[in-house]
């Protein structure tokens, strides 16, 4: 029987690894999210692909399953459940590194006028005064509207933004790795 520290470590290793599978799979869904605002079909895959990294973070730990217990082997409870926090976890780092890097050197405000531009469309103004977000959008930006709360956003800064990840994956990674334990578990 392993001891507890060689299990973490085992854990670890594996979380590691699928960590970059997930964390790719992030990244690439967010340049999805980045086209969608040029092809809306785009905006419909992003949301595919952002329900599908719980079901990808599932797949993976079933498959770590597999690899350390065997297709028979007993797998408790506790050991999906860390595999798939740590790789969560080890995810949002990837993701966090390329939201900094992107935002920081290469975009240069478009990802923010073109989020601007969508707000701006006629469907879009029209959804804003009927949910009454419109005047909302007015006041936080000063009288600028859509626009304005585009330059708010792009004011917060690179490092903001990438920290997200990290926070998302604190506040929700405990939820969803509670589930993927439960599936993941047997025997």
């Amino acid at each position: 029987m392993k001891q507890n520290s060689e299990l973490v470590r085992e854990i670890n290793n594996y979380a590691m690894r699928n960590g970059m599978v997930l964390g790719l799979f992030g990244i690439v869904s967010l340049l999805i999210f980045k086209w969608s605002f040029a092809l809306p079909a785009f905006s419909t895959l992003f949301g595919i692909m952002l329900l599908g990294s719980p079901v990808l973070g599932a797949y993976l730990t079933i498959k770590f399953r597999n690899n350390v217990v065997g297709p028979d082997g007993t797998f408790g409870f506790a050991r999906g459940f860390l595999h798939a926090l740590f790789m969560g976890f080890y995810a949002s780092i990837w993701v966090a590194l390329a939201v900094f890097v992107y935002l920081q050197y290469f975009d240069n405000g478009s990802i923010f006028a073109a989020y601007g531009h969508s707000l701006e469309t006629p469907e879009m103004q029209q959804y804003l005064l009927q949910s009454g977000v419109g005047a909302q959008f007015d006041s936080l930006s000063g009288g600028k509207g859509a626009q304005g709360i585009a330059d708010v956003m792009q004011s917060l800064g690179a490092a903001t933004y990438a920290s997200m990840s990290l926070y998302l994956s604190m506040i929700f990674g405990p939820v969803i790795s509670t589930v993927i334990g439960l599936i993941a578990r047997r025997g």
